[in-house]
């Protein structure tokens, strides 16, 4: 069955702008700032809530037609491409996107596939960008198979970012570039893709969500 909330790939009819997890934030915010805005501050007051607003926006996207697309879960820069290997995918990459605070903070799929595990891991709240450090992060992490195997991708808390959210369940199917969380406020996304896949960005990057292509497998 498809996740339930989640669009399917034809969202270029939809135009989501504002996710509905911000707005408890943004009415908060926006108290603060009229406040601030009551002060000496005057318009200057107002920037807490444009940034809260703005950090929740959520832009269409036009996913990318083609079977065989490996899609970023994220935007953001890939800090790390590694060889490694995974309980569940086996052999694989790893390939590490770290979100700043200014980046758009959706999390999409990143392959067609049908939901076979998901599990929350809580841990510590280093800096998303130390490296191995960040392995003991709090985590959630979902498992996608396919025809090509496994695909596992974390979405990884940080040292600001506290709160995760996560939509799939076991047994949901996703399409590529389908929405699937958020993580509040900037943090990492690791991706574990087949060492059989040949990865098609490197460290240093700049990748966006359900639209910047990691790899390919054959269908």
């Amino acid at each position: 069955m498809d996740s339930k909330g989640q669009e399917s790939r034809q969202e270029g009819k939809l135009k989501v702008l504002i996710r509905k997890e911000g707005i408890p934030y943004i009415g908060v915010s926006t108290l603060f700032s009229w406040s601030l805005s009551r002060t000496r501050l005057g318009y200057i007051g107002w920037v807490p809530a444009l940034f809260t607003t703005y950090f929740f926006r959520d832009p269409k996207r036009y996913i990318p037609d083609g079977d065989g697309l490996i899609l970023s879960p994220a935007d953001g820069r890939v800090i790390g491409v590694l060889s490694t290997s995974e309980e569940l995918v086996g052999p694989c990459f790893k390939v590490s996107i770290f979100m700043s605070i200014f980046n758009v903070h959706i999390n999409r799929a990143i392959v067609d596939g049908v939901v076979v595990g998901k599990r929350y891991r809580p841990g510590e709240f280093h800096l998303a960008f130390l490296g191995k450090k960040t392995d003991a992060n709090e985590r959630m992490i979902l498992y996608v198979e396919n025809s090509a195997g496994v695909f596992r991708v974390d979405q990884v808390a940080g040292l600001v970012a506290r709160r995760i959210v996560c939509w799939p369940g076991i047994g949901d199917r996703l399409s590529k570039g389908q929405r699937i969380g958020l993580i509040q406020f900037g943090s990492l996304l690791e991706c574990y893709i087949p060492s059989s896949i040949a990865i098609s960005v490197k460290k240093g990057d700049r990748v966006q969500a359900g639209q910047s292509v990691l790899g390919r497998y054959m269908v």
